[in-house]
């Protein structure tokens, strides 16, 4: 495969005859294909080439996510995709390998993708890291009605976004959303432009939903999709609240959540359904900055001896020594190696997706139990899970 490059479209015209290709990976319609190509910046796209022919594409989409209450800068990688006559030639993981050294080499932490086949992505170097969780809802039983908190609609985005950012600290695996992230949700594609509601307490405000709505299976009742943040149990009941009081015009109500959701918590019955759990991939792109920028646990000080295995970034392999203190990481070189870890495990170990004890069985990691002990409670946190499809 040495006679397959990667690189960047070198103008908007060479874009536009990429999305012939990207159309076809993805069964788009012209008009979609062309919305994605006004969409993406083009200096995020990178094609694939034999010769002077494209054989297929990706695009990045720098954001970060939030792991031990901190940001971390990450990369997605989206809209990947070959020509389907090049396929299960290897053009796909030569793409992915180029994409992961240049991130590399700029020292991005992380990297995050939704999977449609997981073996090209494990081949370099991702693992499964969290989920994707939409819950459904018929509003006939929604079984909550507390009015005790105001919900009123705002156009105020940056007091939405303030909310999002507290709930994404508490969490694991949620986006620092870019601008672009954030347009989704209020503006979502070939959909009716998304209402937004502020929910307010004594203390200011406690939570939010915005929402649009689809038409649904009986005629002039309709599907809600919300994206929602409840801070508060009070909040949680004031949202579902609102929700069953559009049950006269409302058949659903679809919102993506946690594991361990709020708004599951305060219904008295578990009538909610999943609808869809989708798992995502993370990276470990540059080991030591995706260490060091991570939050640990309060009150836990701890030394870790780490041995990394990286077949594909020559730069994560080897001995690190981490230092756990006051909810920061302290990383150096060298060090014992007391725990072995392939850097494939290391990324579900990364967003709490598995404990060290958990991936003995996948092979990705040996030591001793008290060393497996010892890196559990290092990354420690709540299940990891993601409320956006990128």
């Amino acid at each position: 495969m040495t006679d397959i490059t990667v690189s960047p479209p070198v103008d908007q015209a060479e874009l536009e005859a990429f999305v012939p290709v990207h159309r076809r990976t993805y069964f788009m319609s012209p008009e979609d294909g062309q919305a994605w190509a006004d969409w993406v910046p083009r200096s995020n796209v990178r094609i694939a080439r034999r010769g002077d022919r494209m054989v297929g594409g990706a695009s990045l989409v720098p954001m970060g996510q939030w792991f031990g209450g901190r940001t971390v800068q990450m990369t997605g990688i989206s809209a990947v995709g070959i020509e389907p006559a090049e396929r299960a030639t290897g053009a796909g993981t030569v793409l992915m390998k180029e994409i992961l050294v240049e991130l590399n080499r700029l020292r991005v932490p992380l990297s995050s993708l939704y999977p449609a086949t997981q073996t090209v992505y494990r081949r370099c170097g991702y693992e499964l890291a969290g989920n994707h969780i939409r819950y459904r809802l018929q509003t006939d039983h929604v079984d909550t009605r507390d009015r005790s908190l105001q919900i009123e609609l705002t156009e105020d985005r940056e007091e939405v976004k303030k909310v999002y950012d507290e709930y994404a600290r508490r969490t694991a695996g949620l986006l620092d959303r870019s601008e672009d992230m954030w347009k989704r949700v209020f503006e979502p594609y070939k959909q009716e432009a998304a209402q937004a509601y502020i929910v307010v307490g004594d203390g200011g405000p406690e939570g939010y939903i915005v929402y649009h709505r689809t038409t649904g299976d009986e005629g002039f009742r309709q599907n809600m999709y919300a994206n929602t943040v409840a801070l508060t149990p009070s909040a949680a009941r004031r949202i579902l609240t609102f929700v069953a009081d559009h049950r006269s015009f409302t058949q659903t109500f679809n919102w993506t959540g946690a594991p361990a959701d709020p708004f599951t918590f305060v219904l008295s019955e578990p009538r909610r359904e999943v609808q869809l759990s989708w798992p995502w991939m993370t990276r470990i792109v540059d080991v030591e900055s995706a260490l060091r920028e991570r939050g640990y646990p309060i009150g836990l000080s701890a030394e870790l001896h780490l041995k990394v295995r990286d077949d594909l970034l020559p730069s994560n392999d080897g001995d690190f020594v981490l230092r756990v203190a006051d909810g920061k990481c302290e990383i150096e070189r060298g060090g014992h190696s007391s725990l072995s870890i392939d850097v494939r495990g290391l990324a579900p170990l990364y967003s709490g997706y598995t404990s060290a004890h958990e991936l003995l069985s996948t092979g990705y990691v040996e030591g001793s139990d008290g060393d497996l002990a010892k890196a559990s409670a290092i990354f420690a946190g709540p299940a990891p899970w993601l409320a956006d499809f990128f």
